[in-house]
């Protein structure tokens, strides 16, 4: 087979022979036939002289060097005339015309038509046309593209014939192009403007680039027939600007819903856009009729954007809510969202109505760490009324908050400097009681060890005073605590706040003492600043509890010093045979020696005798009682403490493991006994024995519990413990007093390893809480907790144990491919009843998604149903229903 292939451009009546290409196929070879290809181009150089002198004497040439692309510079006409000097056409195009095709190309010269066959493929700038068939015609420069097998083609496919222009894109089943005009008329054309799709019966584009369509659907939905979409018979179309319809209405699988809007408006353009958001409609019997989730949202510029929200509702409740994100990338990036609103529950003059103002502000800001080397900034800013969440929040995880904090900090270090400082604002508020500690500022300076008798440079042995070392840190906390029902600024006093400045100053140095054992011996003094001191007394005429408050600069201190010795056991068992092939046990005895004198009483005196009650009963109270930066400790102590901690591993045989061929078991990854004696007190000179486990059952099950038992009896008259031993009193050695259990899984034990998201998708996704991943066939989590308490109880001069254990679980799984179940919820053993509960229900409608959240029970019982498209473009073509807690009220 002989196959020539050529590439003839004619320019004005000019044939330029551009390319020669031809092949030999004998059998399964393909050879180039270079040795004959001279004869070949000297031919077809005959017939390409006969051609042109068909031609007139006047015809102009538009002729261009060759060079390795076969393409015609701009600057052609140029050489054209300087090199001939023949005149040009002022029609000729002013760039090349690149085509070809897989079955064949065939050109008619007399005609001067090019024919493609076959993933035809022509290009003009930046214009390319791919079809089955292409017809171009040089005279015109009108192109002819059709899709020859569209009749016989799955109807669910998409065209593949396609006409591409910079990023936009369309398909078609029949096109008329003029490359001059650069105008066009296409059939059944279906394009793609950022998330919407728009298909076409006709289409007709102008050389400006804008888009006449008849009949046509607009739709996010990605299928070749959608399963919705906004149908209007005409739309003009500014590419990455916008779509303009005339009377559109909304189908639905194919049938038309009753939906009339009066025009289209569909912005194409590309990133941030301003524009109104529309609210949803709600009707609730408590609040009346409202509109939820309307407002505007500002594209201010591509660092800065804003919305403002709102809900309003007939009888008296809304809330305002402004939402500022900013993002200066390599340098800082946070938001801003500002929330306040009154909440009304029944008619004024009804006796159970409630009016309520609330308010919140989160702020959450971040500096790279290039912007400031050394230094650190960044703030967590979430502060508010009380009950904002449980009033205006469907999140289960904000109604069940107990606390929330903030922080803004700022800390920076010294390159090659042993020292460092921070500084930081912080806010506690909890959500039930109301409390608020406010904590304005708080700062710390430290300086890390350094060995003040290390002189040497390089030391290979140190000597025994070369390894000790000290270390300073001073932190200065100046904190507010207030009710934020009862708080006032114009009451607020300079005395309200507690402040105070600690000083620490720790000297330890550590050796190693006959090769297994090691010490440490350390001391350390604290300095405390006070700025006030106060004395409690119980006051029998108003039966409550008076405090004297001195305020004025006072200090105390307090040292102690300490010797510590530890070291480590191994217990190895190797088994030769069977499936188990070892045991090793590791034990961690450590003994504590520790000396501290009273401050109490004597020369120092920080505490004092008083009555707090009508009994007389006396209690010992430090003057700085309350204080946020502690006191020194009431009482003497020189002692000793020790603690046993154990680790226990096993190991099995593993064929799966082809290096060793063993696997490791961790029986127990902690089990301590703790407890010490004190030799400087005549009574109580036994510490509790405290007994703490963990351990790994299987990766993501975790077992772990601790246990206290105390050496003393119980007195029966008075319910407290006695100077005796509990094994004179009961003859057992140690009285069970509490302990805890917890059980806690997270399934599937084996999880499949997910890919991160890029930072484009996690924005695209938002709330964590919103996204459903189908990727994960199923989750759950839960914990179970037990707490025994054993409670001695006078009238039946008996211990009795008290029991309290509950379930807390969530998760979610994956009914079919398209519908997801989540539930979050817990169960109280003792009160036999569920707690807080938690339903989400979601369904994947491929271009539009379901949800339902559904609270069945309980004090926040109430439901949300949306029905959205989840294209942004569109997302205000939504059905959303729910019902307030306080309808259930």
């Amino acid at each position: 087979m002989f196959l020539l292939t050529h590439r003839l451009q004619r320019v004005d009546g000019v044939y330029l022979l551009l390319s020669v290409h031809f092949m030999f196929n004998a059998g399964k070879n393909r050879i180039k036939i270079n040795a004959y290809k001279p004869f070949v181009i000297a031919i077809l150089s005959i017939v390409f002289v006969f051609l042109n002198s068909l031609t007139s004497a006047q015809s102009t040439l538009n002729l261009d060097s060759l060079n390795d692309s076969n393409k015609l510079r701009k600057d052609s006409t140029d050489v054209v005339k300087d090199t001939i000097g023949l005149p040009i056409s002022s029609d000729k195009l002013e760039s090349i015309v690149n085509y070809q095709s897989k079955d064949s190309i065939i050109y008619d010269a007399k005609k001067k038509l090019l024919y493609l066959y076959k993933e035809a493929e022509i290009s003009y700038e930046d214009i390319k046309v791919k079809a089955d068939y292409i017809q171009y015609e040089q005279d015109s420069s009108r192109l002819t593209a059709l899709e020859l097998d569209s009749v016989f083609s799955d109807l669910d496919s998409v065209s593949k014939s396609s006409i591409a222009q910079g990023e936009e894109s369309s398909t078609f089943s029949s096109l008329l192009y003029n490359f001059k005009s650069k105008r066009a008329l296409v059939e059944n054309a279906y394009s793609q403007f950022g998330e919407g799709f728009i298909l076409s019966n006709q289409v007709k584009r102008n050389n400006d680039n804008s888009i006449n369509g008849l009949k046509n659907i607009y739709t996010t939905c990605n299928e070749p027939h959608p399963h919705f979409g906004i149908a209007a018979k005409k739309i003009k179309i500014i590419p990455n600007k916008v779509a303009i319809t005339g009377s559109a209405n909304l189908v639905v699988e194919n049938v038309p819903t009753p939906l009339y809007l009066p025009f289209g408006l569909f912005p194409l353009t590309k990133g941030q856009r301003s524009g109104f958001i529309l609210p949803n409609y709600d009707m609730s019997q408590n609040l009346g009729f409202g509109l939820i989730g309307g407002g505007y949202y500002f594209a201010i510029n591509k660092h800065w954007d804003a919305q403002i929200l709102a809900n309003i509702y007939a009888k008296g409740t809304w809330l305002a809510s402004n939402v500022t994100k900013y993002n200066y990338k390599y340098r800082f990036n946070g938001s801003l969202q500002l929330d306040y609103g009154l909440s009304k529950t029944g008619a004024p003059y009804e006796a159970n109505s409630v009016s309520e103002r609330t308010y919140r502000i989160i702020w959450h800001h971040d500096i790279d760490r290039n912007v400031m080397p050394g230094a650190r900034f960044n703030a967590n800013v979430n502060y508010g009324s009380t009950r904002f969440q449980r009033i205006n929040s469907f999140d289960p995880n904000a109604i069940l908050q107990n606390s929330i904090t903030s922080s803004i900090s700022y800390s920076k270090s010294w390159e090659g400097k042993p020292y460092n400082f921070s500084v930081a604002l912080r806010h506690n508020q909890n959500t039930g009681s109301g409390l608020i500690q406010l904590t304005l500022p708080e700062m710390n300076f430290n300086v890390n060890q350094i060995f003040p008798f290390q002189f040497r440079k390089e030391i290979i042995k140190p000597r025994w005073y070369e390894k000790i070392g000290a270390s300073y840190q001073v932190a200065f906390t100046n904190q507010l605590n207030f009710y934020d029902s009862l708080f006032s600024l114009q009451k607020l006093n300079i005395n309200d706040f507690q402040n105070g400045i600690k000083h620490t100053i720790p000297i330890n140095a550590t050796y190693n003492i006959f090769k297994f054992v090691n010490a440490t011996f350390g001391a350390t003094y604290n300095e405390f600043w006070y700025s006030k001191r106060s004395f409690k007394q119980y006051n029998f005429a108003e039966e409550k509890i008076d405090t004297t408050i001195q305020n004025g600069f006072t200090t105390a201190r307090s040292f102690d010093v300490n010797a510590n010795f530890s070291t480590r056991i191994y217990g190895i068992k190797v088994f030769r045979k069977g499936f188990f092939r070892g045991v090793r046990h590791v034990i961690t005895p450590t003994i504590g020696v520790g000396y501290r004198p009273d401050f109490g009483r004597g020369i120092f005196n920080y505490y004092y005798n008083t009555s707090l009650n009508r009994n007389l009963s006396r209690s010992r109270l430090s003057y700085f009682d309350g204080s946020i930066i502690g006191a020194p400790p009431d009482g003497e102590y020189g002692g000793l403490n020790f603690s046993v901690g154990n680790i226990l591993g096993l190991k099995v045989r593993d064929n799966k493991d082809t290096v060793t061929g063993v696997r490791k078991i961790n029986l127990i990854d902690g089990l301590t006994f703790t407890s010490g004696y004190n030799l400087a007190v005549d009574s109580f000179q036994w510490q509790n024995l405290a007994v703490a486990y963990r351990t790994t059952l299987v990766e993501g099950i975790i077992l772990s519990g601790s246990m206290n038992y105390s050496p003393y009896a119980i007195d029966t008259a008075s319910g407290l413990r006695k100077n005796e031993y509990y094994y004179h009193d009961k003859g057992k050695i140690l009285r069970f007093e509490n302990a805890n259990l917890a059980l806690g899984a997270n399934l599937p034990l084996k999880k499949n390893k997910q890919t991160p998201r890029t930072e484009e998708q996690q924005r695209a996704i938002g709330n964590e809480s919103n996204y459903a991943d189908f990727n994960i066939p199923w989750t759950l989590n839960f914990t179970y907790t037990v707490n025994f308490v054993n409670a001695f109880q006078r009238v039946t001069a008996k211990d009795s144990l008290i029991i309290r254990h509950n379930v807390q679980f969530n998760g979610d799984v994956n009914l079919t491919s398209k519908w997801r179940f989540g539930m979050s919820s817990g169960y109280d053993i003792n009160e036999k009843s569920m707690t807080f509960t938690s339903i989400d229900i979601f369904r994947d409608l491929h271009c539009w998604e379901m949800r339902l959240q559904l609270s069945p029970f309980g004090f926040r019982r109430s439901y949300n149903f949306g029905l959205n498209v989840k294209a942004a473009v569109l997302q205000d073509l939504k059905l959303n229903r729910r019902k307030d807690f306080r309808d259930f009220l």
